[in-house]
């Protein structure tokens, strides 16, 4: 089961762009393994800006998708797996 989240996220990161760890809602959780990124061009229409996803599993055995808005440089946690 997964929960859509989306909510704005502090996202350090390390080599290459690659998000190393997230905070949102006041925990801090540390990327164990990026699993799989993809590129989305947005409704480019309707002036959607691209975005970067990553699908990542956390030390503390959680997987989740980040998601960075490359327009605003603006990180969202925007998926859970549970």
């Amino acid at each position: 089961m997964t929960r859509i989240l989306n909510r704005p996220a502090d996202v350090t990161t390390g080599r290459g762009g690659l998000p190393v760890s997230f905070r949102c809602g006041g925990a801090r959780h540390r990327v164990r393994q990026v699993m799989d990124s993809w590129h989305e061009a947005g409704r480019w229409w309707e002036q959607e800006s691209e975005t970067v996803t990553y699908r990542v599993a956390t030390v503390d055995g959680g997987v989740f998708e980040l998601t960075r808005n490359l327009a605003s440089n603006r990180w969202y946690l925007y998926k859970a797996y549970d």
